[in-house]
């Protein structure tokens, strides 16, 4: 058998590298979806298409959602819709583009019909937006998301698109109290987008980002929801910190979204915020599987009545209490099960808990 060179071995290795280095990046590409939403393009400080689609992919940015019709279909004022430079324009940087609309009950055919453009003009998925004019109507949600479903799949027969094109709904957060239709929804979507705008809940909701993406799914499973749910996190106010996206998209998963991008009638400053976002969060790798494993069942948790005590029934390494303004107001180290609240003044908070077995609890409950 004939021996390889010096520098054949060389150029070996080097192809082996840049091999692994497109697999990884493929890999990535595949666990990675996160997105951005784009409503108006002139509220924004670009000038075009491309110098946004730039400083998406400096950022890592792998999705954007672009709006492109606002109710019935109007290629005037949205060109985006009809606009088959557009997608491209994104696609060439790594960055898959989904077209968007805002919905209303009536006239759905003609609101369907944004979709088969966006799919003709190469977008790679759909998103429905319906909120308040949906509430208690599913009759006129059945009719709406019919329409769209009839849409893509006329796309699809005329070659348009095929199966990997998606549709989703985007709709409130917290759609029980609008007595939304989940139920009817989810026979024609592919996922469900909630407006998990924790910023502008406020008070818990901040604290407690996991405990609250973990009831916003239970509440979308119990009316009906059997699709994936990927969440949308706002920024527009302000008030959420770098850290606390990503603690949000860290638990939400690979295809949560940031709404909107800064300028669109937000200040720009947003920037900071976005610009300190892990946008190229691994999430193949095992610490996002062990960030998001849970301890099945979880320690039993109980604020003992009459007592100011808590009581836990798994051994405990550690446990952090903190206050509704945020503020570490105690942090013990190896507590045993019962722990001593009889310090705090009354009010609302979060303790954080530390098992033996290294599993990580967050509870909130009130001193009276």
């Amino acid at each position: 058998m004939a021996t390889m060179s010096r520098k054949t071995k060389g150029l070996v290795a080097a192809l082996f590298l840049l091999l692994f280095s497109f697999h990884l990046k493929a890999q990535q590409a595949q666990c990675n979806k996160l997105g951005a939403w784009l409503w108006y393009l002139e509220l924004t400080k670009f000038k075009d298409y491309e110098s946004l689609a730039d400083t998406l992919q400096n950022l890592g940015i792998k999705r954007i959602y672009i709006k492109v019709a606002n109710g019935k279909v109007d290629t005037v004022k949205w060109t985006e819709l009809v606009d088959e430079t557009i997608p491209k324009i994104f696609e060439e940087r790594g960055i898959e583009a989904w077209a968007w609309s805002y919905n209303y009950p009536g006239n759905e055919k003609q609101q369907a019909e944004a979709l088969y453009k966006a799919a003709k003009s190469g977008y790679k998925g759909y998103v429905i937006d319906v909120e308040a004019q949906f509430d208690r109507k599913p009759l006129a949600a059945t009719k709406m998301f019919k329409a769209f479903d009839a849409a893509r799949e006329r796309a699809t027969q005329e070659k348009y698109i095929d199966q990997n094109f998606l549709l989703y709904c985007t709709t409130w957060g917290n759609p029980r109290a609008h007595s939304f239709p989940i139920s009817t929804i989810n026979q024609y979507v592919d996922g469900f987008m909630p407006q998990t705008y924790v910023e502008n809940w406020g008070g818990d909701h901040m604290l407690l980002l996991e405990s609250t993406i973990d009831r916003v799914n239970e509440e979308y499973k119990s009316l009906g929801a059997t699709k994936p749910i990927h969440h949308i996190v706002s920024t527009e106010k302000g008030t959420i910190s770098p850290t606390e996206v990503n603690r949000f998209i860290t638990y939400a998963g690979p295809e949560t979204s940031v709404w909107p991008i800064p300028g669109t009638n937000t200040s720009l400053l947003l920037w900071h915020t976005w610009n300190n976002v892990e946008w190229d969060f691994d999430f193949c790798n095992d610490s996002y599987a062990n960030y998001t494993a849970k301890l099945k069942p979880e320690p039993d948790v109980k604020k003992v009545p009459h007592k100011h005590e808590i009581h836990i029934n798994e051994p405990v390494s550690s446990v952090q209490i903190l206050n509704a303004s945020g503020q570490v107001v105690a942090d013990i180290l190896n507590p045993g099960n019962i722990i001593d609240i009889s310090n705090l003044v009354k009010g609302k908070y979060v303790m954080s808990i530390l098992t033996t077995a290294g599993d990580k609890v967050v509870k909130m409950f009130s001193k009276k």
